[in-house]
């Protein structure tokens, strides 16, 4: 059997990912600050925490009792961590941040994936099997734009902090495969909320309006799709960040 444990499973890439994932071979643990009641009435062996990363201090223990469940298999085929769950906000001139957003942002978007990661590279150390992790980086973490700060620097740690550990891991004897994707822009409440800031504390929203208008966002549906393909890679981990995910993998 496959474990699989998804993060921000409540609604868009995470949701997509949870209800393609089901399958009689894997065991889904999903989490995410509101429950997802559907995947939880489709999938009868997924086990859902109603979990907020802010608080990176019970990630220690969240693992403590993930483990615990999947060490009841002998001889898993695989264990995968796919770093999903992200915030956008705050968006705005950098005077304008609050500095309790800009803390529970990096907390979410970069901190909960470090100690995660921390966390299932111990846990794993001594199972003999294929194991990943996937992070959901993003384009903004190479191509910057003014009011998205946090943002570009959240994604632009995961990046490093993803290569540092595809470093650490080269040489261990049974190493987890890593890596950061960059998945595109798709329909999701972060492109929603993008496109309600005011323009001045955002010069680039209409842009991002125009894309919604036009129809040039992906679904989530087919990013996950395209994101399992590449999970699933023979050559997953070969590189430690993907920056072109469809037309590689998808």
């Amino acid at each position: 059997m496959k474990h699989i444990i998804i993060t921000g499973a409540s609604k868009g890439i995470g949701e997509a990912l949870g209800k393609k994932l089901i399958h009689s071979n894997h065991r889904l643990y999903c989490m995410s600050r509101r429950a997802n009641q559907s995947l939880i009435n489709q999938d009868p062996q997924l086990r859902y925490y109603s979990f907020d990363l802010r608080e990176t201090h019970k990630i220690e223990a969240l693992f403590q009792d993930l483990f615990a469940d999947i060490n009841h298999d002998p001889h898993p085929e695989g264990i995968y961590l796919i770093n999903n769950a992200g915030v956008l906000s705050p968006v705005g001139p950098i005077e304008h941040n609050k500095a309790e957003d800009m803390v529970q942002h990096m907390q979410v978007n970069l901190m909960a994936p470090m100690v995660m990661t921390s966390q299932f590279v111990k846990h794993t150390k001594l199972i003999d099997t294929d194991k990943r992790i996937m992070n959901i980086s993003s384009a903004s973490a190479k191509y910057v734009l003014p009011s998205q700060s946090c943002y570009s620097t959240s994604k632009a740690g995961l990046d490093s902090f993803t290569k540092s550990i595809k470093l650490e891991q080269e040489n261990q004897q049974n190493p987890v495969k890593i890596a950061a994707v960059y998945p595109g822009v798709i329909d999701t409440q972060l492109q929603t909320e993008i496109r309600s800031v005011r323009k001045e504390d955002f010069p680039y929203v209409d842009e991002f309006i125009q894309l919604k208008k036009t129809g040039k966002l992906q679904s989530p549906e087919e990013t996950a799709d395209a994101l399992i393909q590449f999970l699933t890679h023979d050559e997953f981990g070969e590189q430690a960040i993907v920056e072109h995910l469809f037309p590689i993998y998808g």
